[in-house]
């Protein structure tokens, strides 16, 4: 399944679905604090998904 997308659309796109999944991810953690939950909350939602959202962005999103 491949979606044509432009450029400025797919960066946008990619941008929108990480903010929304960091304040997701706040929200959450402002809910039930705990240290050790927030640095792996940290770790998963700041480095770890980015990538995974980066690499089925470049395999399923074709920019033209």
């Amino acid at each position: 399944m491949k979606v044509k997308l432009g450029a400025r659309k797919a960066i946008g796109l990619y941008f929108l679905i990480l903010i929304c999944i960091q304040v997701i991810g706040l929200l959450h953690f402002l809910n039930e604090p705990g240290f050790h939950k927030g640095i792996i909350l940290a770790i998963f939602l700041g480095t770890i998904l980015p990538v995974i959202l980066g690499l089925a962005f470049i395999k399923f999103v074709q920019i033209t």
